[in-house]
């Protein structure tokens, strides 16, 4: 008992000094790979929560964040904070073998919820003007295409900024997962069989939960023409995550049929306004139904 108190002890103190000894890099280098770093300092907590107590993974957390606060600019402090959440609820959510679903969507949730503090929250302290750059993407796209700017005002590509820190979250989400699946199955932490979008498939709870989210947030939104931007946040949040079930669905339906290539289409797909509507409808069919079942059934019986 001892010699594992000391262990987890000293693993601590090392994943601490680590985590210190990168944001002073992270300084002296002039901030270049303060989102890199981030990423990997997830998976020592990710280990670290999965071996022992929660409540270890969260006292390393809190002295390792103690330590980037000291030594590290406030980009990298917030971010780094996000990354201690992430690494202590994906190791928690592992031990206790969570579905690949669950995993998603927390880490999505810790992500966006990084971007709202650097682009919201902190936007001021931090000197980031996402509206700013926003109004600039569009000066590019009216020079290279004017035609697209015609029919697409400046108020509407504005208002997509919600949806542009959804995206961005999704993929570092996605990111964050790969990165750790591939360095801790080594080390004999099980994952779920695999995070191909093809295999995500959310449980019933979750859409509904999702679904309810979407509906209220619509009415609230078109209905009671409620304009608030933490509305307009659930709303895409639950329109996104359902439109990816559908498109997760028809990934799957393309590796069934020995077609992968037409998930490319799929993905390009989500690019369309009416195709990713669809997306969404079929996504809450992929969850309240036994379809893949069906179709695997179906398969095995031509077979």
């Amino acid at each position: 008992m001892g010699n594992v108190k000391i262990r987890k002890m000293v693993q601590g103190a090392m994943i601490a000094a680590i985590f210190g000894a990168l944001s002073i890099f992270n300084t002296y280098t002039g901030s270049m790979f303060d989102i890199f770093i981030c990423y990997g300092m997830v998976i020592p907590l990710v280990w670290y929560s999965y071996t022992y107590r929660l409540q270890d993974g969260l006292l390393v957390s809190l002295i390792a964040m103690i330590v980037i606060m000291i030594t590290g600019l406030p980009f990298f402090a917030i971010s780094s904070f996000s990354s201690c959440l992430i690494g202590v609820f994906l190791g928690e959510a592992l031990k206790r073998q969570a579905s690949r679903g669950v995993l998603f969507l927390g880490t999505l949730s810790l992500t966006f919820f990084n971007n709202i503090l650097l682009y919201e929250v902190f936007a001021g302290l931090l000197n980031m003007d996402l509206i700013g750059e926003m109004k600039e993407m569009y000066m590019m796209m009216d020079n290279v295409f004017p035609s697209i700017t015609q029919t697409f005002p400046l108020t509407s590509f504005l208002s997509l900024a919600p949806l542009l820190l959804l995206i961005m979250s999704f993929l570092e989400m996605y990111v964050i997962i790969l990165l750790c699946q591939m360095v801790l199955s080594r080390f004999h932490i099980p994952f779920p069989n695999s995070f191909h979008i093809a295999y995500m498939h959310l449980s019933r709870p979750i859409g509904g939960i999702l679904t309810i989210m979407l509906v209220v947030s619509y009415v609230l939104e078109h209905v009671y023409a409620m304009n608030n931007i933490y509305i307009t946040y659930i709303y895409l949040i639950s329109l996104l995550t359902l439109a990816v079930e559908g498109l997760a669905f028809l990934s799957w339906l393309a590796i069934l049929k020995n077609k992968p290539r037409l998930i490319i289409l799929a993905f390009l797909g989500m690019l369309i306004p009416f195709i990713n509507q669809m997306y969404v409808v079929i996504g809450i069919v992929d969850i309240f139904s036994d379809l893949r079942t069906k179709l695997l059934y179906n398969k095995h019986n031509e077979q």
